[in-house]
């Protein structure tokens, strides 16, 4: 009785150490990105564009995630892209960048000029925040990026 309460005492501590080690390895392994409220987090690589652009599907979403190879992360469902098309912008970021007040979205004829307000002056940085910014579907037609404007608040 003794023998098959130690054997199953170890069984049950060899199955949740196994399972421990399992998340530990599988949640370790990409360091290279990371969600936060206001969008995506990279680790800047030097061999990477950061240029806006415009997704206006899920396909395109899709698409945009495998670029940065970051497919695993959802961070916008189909149902998000049904009434909006999204702007995505880069920015420097570090963790103490707060964002003030909604993004304005200006759409003049030479392009989109985006103004971000924010709790600090904007510096150059080893991370890059891909910045969802959620505008009506169907507006713009041809995407370029115009101004990007930050103000301290």
């Amino acid at each position: 009785m003794k023998q098959r309460l130690l054997v199953s005492t170890l069984s049950i501590i060899i199955v949740l150490g196994a399972a421990c080690l399992g998340i530990y390895l599988g949640t370790r392994g990409n360091n290279n990105y990371r969600e936060v409220a206001e969008g995506i987090v990279l680790k800047k690589e030097d061999n990477t564009y950061y240029n806006p652009t415009l997704i206006t599907s899920y396909d395109e979403y899709i698409a945009l995630l495998e670029d940065y190879d970051i497919h695993e992360l959802v961070f916008l469902t189909a149902g998000d892209l049904n009434n909006n098309d999204y702007i995505i912008d880069f920015i420097n970021y570090d963790d103490s960048l707060e964002f003030t007040d909604d993004i304005g979205v200006e759409v003049t004829d030479t392009g989109i000029n985006l103004t971000y307000y924010v709790n600090k002056e904007i510096t150059d940085s080893d991370e890059m925040l891909m910045f969802f910014i959620p505008i009506d579907d169907g507006v713009l037609g041809n995407f370029i990026m115009g101004d990007r404007e930050f103000i301290v608040e």
